[in-house]
Formats: structure tokens, C-alpha cells, sequence
């Protein structure tokens, strides 16, 4: 720090210093514009808000006329959502000074946190004409276009702060992520090998480029790239194990080992990168360290869903179902609205026979989240079917009716409840609905034997 920054840093230091002991004396100091703008910007940086809000208020009752003030009050009136009290205050700004960058750029950000990205994207690219640092104007209008998915115009203008400055690797990624989502994955190629010959050692732009070859399914220059990052720089976490992700596709399980265990040695313990060693030993057939790893995937994230499931499907494999409904039990301790692992608990007891427990469990399921797959309500009539509680199996069949309507299935059982409850009008009505579509199955003539007595179905 040059001896200049060090005496502006002491006098702001000493600017707080008094301004704090006016506030614990009630007492009234006199402070220059400037000051009370350091002060306020201070307490901002700190989130301080209820304190930068103090400083601005006092500074505009010393100096009402000042226009740093005025902006950074609006600022802190967007930042409550106070949108229509700050636009007052850029309106009034404006006329007095039209041209004001900070007016625009917070006019800009109302407008976008209102979801008016199209009013945002006009009011920046006025600001463009009279602004001479364009960079963060280009950057905004480019991110108002990604929020409105209009990829291809976002796309000059993330263009535009790249060839201003090549290590704006946030534009590049942005970039990268716009021609995908347009599919010119050549046009990514492009870019990043133009980056590439400007910065051959640039870690990002190998990075990125694996990433792209790798969606194109190229993946040895995907690891060629990912060799590349690593060799820029050989902490790069990410690039191991991106590069591993590619060879455990590829088979090759041992050198993925190899990278995901460096990743872990350069990085924090991870429940990710277990999990992925333990996937690599179970392809090995390496069930000790399979186990180990997998282990200190959950110990790391307990609500690691994926490494759940992995673990449960491997003692389902082995026919271990006590073993599996322990894990299922503990896995939803941890994961208690996983529709995975919901299900896993269901199919457990129900492999058991345990069709109370099963049928308490898809239930859940459905109750989470009403519209489920035909696969789950299937199962749950299934159970109640077998539980013989026709009550129940009548009120969910009628809810299961309601998102798959030309399921005959449902019609069957539907009419067979209502067969046994008297109801026979009403159960002749869906037994040809479901007959339109489809032969009654076998289990359900046994499950309703008043289908068989009814000769008036047959008709």
C-alpha cells in the first residue's frame, strides 16, 4: 500500500471514528460530503445497513443538494424493495444531472428486479451513448438477455467484455453457455481456441473446452483438454474430476481412481468425490473399499440421497432385505422427502410383507406430491389391493383416477369396490369404461369374485 492509500485509508478510519462517537454522545459534528459518502460506503461494504442508512440521512441533512448521497440512498431504498421511493429519487437525480451513470444503472436494476428485463436491457443501452467505461453496461444488457433466455442476442454483448478484457473468464463461461443452449457447439470451439491462443496457459478456457468436448462426445480431446488445465495449474480440483468422470464412462475405472483420489488429497473431504471412488471400486469388484468409501460419503453428507441409494440397492442385490430396510429407515431419517428413497422403503416392506408399512409409505409419497408417476400409483393400489381394505382402495382409486383417466386398471378396481359396496349402476359405469380399453386382468377377477356373479357386466 503506497503512502497515499495509507493516508486516505487513516482519514476515513478517522472520519468513522468521530461519526461513531457522535452517535454514542447524541452529540451534532459537522462532516464534509465526502466523509459522510466514505462513511456510508463503509458501513455498506460491512452490511451494515441500518448504520450506512444513519450516515446518509444525517449527510443529506448537512448536505441536501448532494448527489452521491441522493444515489446511495436510493441504493439502500432498492436493496428494502423500496422501488417506487427510489425511483423518485433517480428522477429528481436525472434532471439535474441527465447523464449520470449511477441514475441509469440503478433504474436498470429496479427494472430487472421487477422482471421488466426488456425496460432494463432500453435504459442501458441509452446509457450506452454518453458512457465512456462500457464494460459493465455490456455485461448488464448481456444478463438481462440471459434472464429472458434470448440467447443470441446476449451473445455480443458477453463478446464485447471478452475482447475488452480476455481474463473476464465469468463472460467467456457466459458465453460458452449461450452457444450451447443455441446449439452452435462450434462456435464455442471457436472461441475458446481463440482465447487459447492468446492465453496457451489459461486454465479456464482448457477447462471449458473439455467441458464442451465432452457434450459433443469426444471425449479423448476431453481428457486431452482436462490434461491441459491440469497441467496450467495442478491444484485445479474440477479438472481432475472431470477428467475422471471421462474414464469411469470409459471404463477405466483404475486411472479414474487415480484422478478422484488426487482431487480429494487437493480439496476438503467431500461426499462427492467418495461417492465416486466408491463407485469405481464396486465396478472393480472391490467390496471392502466399496463399503469404506461409500461410508464416508454419507458421514460426510448424511443426506447424500445418491450414495443412499447405492448402498441399499447393493444388500438388495444380495437379497439382504433386513440389511436394506435398516439403511432404507436410516436413509429417510436424513432424506425425509426423497420420493427416491420413500419408494425404496415401500418396495422393502412390501418384498417383506409388509403391506401396512408399504402402503404407508406411497402414500407419503403421493401426499408430498400428488401428481407421481403411473409406477407409484400402481403400487400403492396394488398394495391396498392385497390388503383387501376396500374403503381405501376405493378413495384412492378415485384419486388416481383424476390424473390417469384412460388407465383401465383403475376403472376395474374402481367398479369392484363399488360392487361390493351395493353400488351396482354406478360400478357397471366404469367396468365399460375400463372394457373399452382393455381385458380385466386375471388378479383382479380373483381379487373380485363379484365381477364373475354380476352377469350384468357382461352384457
Amino acid at each position: 500500500m503506497c503512502t497515499l492509500e495509507k493516508k486516505l485509508l487513516s482519514t476515513i478510519n478517522n472520519s468513522i471514528l468521530k461519526f461513531e462517537q457522535m452517535l454514542k454522545t447524541n452529540s451534532v459534528f459537522y462532516f464534509d460530503s465526502t466523509e459522510f459518502v466514505d462513511i456510508s460506503h463503509h458501513y455498506i461494504e460491512e452490511a451494515n445497513y441500518k448504520l450506512a442508512n444513519k450516515a446518509i440521512k444525517m449527510g443529506l441533512k448537512q448536505h441536501p443538494n448532494n448527489i452521491d448521497l441522493m444515489l446511495l440512498n436510493s441504493e439502500l431504498l432498492i436493496f428494502n424493495s423500496k422501488y417506487e421511493d427510489a425511483s423518485k429519487i433517480l428522477n429528481y437525480v436525472q434532471e439535474i444531472d441527465p447523464e449520470n451513470r449511477e441514475v441509469y444503472l440503478q433504474k436498470a436494476t429496479i427494472y430487472s428486479k421487477n422482471n421488466l428485463s426488456q425496460e432494463a436491457i432500453e435504459i442501458l443501452k441509452r446509457a450506452l451513448v454518453f458512457i465512456d467505461d462500457k464494460v459493465d453496461i455490456w455485461n448488464m444488457i448481456a444478463m438481462e438477455f440471459l434472464l429472458i433466455e434470448d440467447f443470441e442476442s446476449a451473445i455480443p454483448f458477453f463478446k464485447k467484455c471478452l475482447y475488452h478484457d480476455d481474463e473476464d473468464y465469468q463472460s467467456l463461461y457466459n458465453l460458452i453457455f449461450c452457444y450451447e443452449n443455441i446449439g452452435l457447439i462450434d462456435e464455442s470451439v471457436n472461441e475458446l481456441s481463440q482465447v487459447l491462443e492468446k492465453r496457451p496457459y489459461s486454465k479456464i478456457a482448457w477447462y471449458q473446452l473439455g467441458k464442451t468436448y465432452k457434450k459433443i462426445g469426444k471425449l479423448k480431446e476431453s481428457i486431452s483438454a482436462f490434461d491441459f488445465a491440469i497441467i496450467s495449474d495442478d491444484q485445479f480440483v474440477s479438472a481432475y474430476i472431470e477428467k475422471a468422470k471421462i474414464l469411469e464412462k470409459l471404463k477405466k475405472h483404475n486411472e479414474a481412481l487415480e484422478n478422484y483420489k488426487i482431487a480429494i488429497e487437493l480439496s476438503e473431504p467431500n461426499s462427492y468425490i467418495y461417492f465416486k471412488i466408491s463407485k469405481c471400486y464396486k465396478k472393480l469388484d472391490n467390496k471392502k473399499l466399496f463399503l469404506d468409501y461409500i461410508k464416508k460419503a454419507l458421514r460426510e453428507e448424511p443426506s447424500n440421497e445418491k450414495a443412499w441409494v447405492y448402498l441399499i440397492n447393493f444388500y438388495l442385490k444380495r437379497n439382504n432385505l433386513r440389511q436394506s430396510r435398516y439403511l432404507a429407515k436410516k436413509a429417510l431419517e436424513n432424506n425425509c422427502n426423497s420420493f427416491l428413497i420413500l419408494e425404496i422403503n415401500a418396495f422393502i416392506n412390501k418384498s417383506l410383507g409388509n403391506n401396512i408399512k408399504a402402503i404407508g409409505y406411497y402414500k407419503e409419497i403421493i401426499n408430498i406430491q400428488e401428481n407421481q408417476s403411473w409406477k407409484i400409483w400402481k403400487n400403492l393400489l396394488k398394495c391396498i389391493l392385497e390388503a383387501e381394505d376396500w374403503s381405501q382402495l376405493l378413495i384412492m382409486s378415485l384419486r388416481a383416477k383424476k390424473h390417469f383417466s384412460k388407465k383401465p386398471f383403475i376403472d376395474f378396481i374402481i367398479s369392484g369396490c363399488l360392487l361390493k359396496d351395493g353400488k351396482l349402476n354406478e360400478a357397471i359405469y366404469f367396468y365399460q369404461s375400463g372394457s373399452k380399453l382393455s381385458k380385466i386382468p386375471l388378479k383382479l377377477r380373483e381379487s373380485f369374485p363379484e365381477f364373475i356373479q354380476n352377469k350384468t357386466l357382461l352384457v
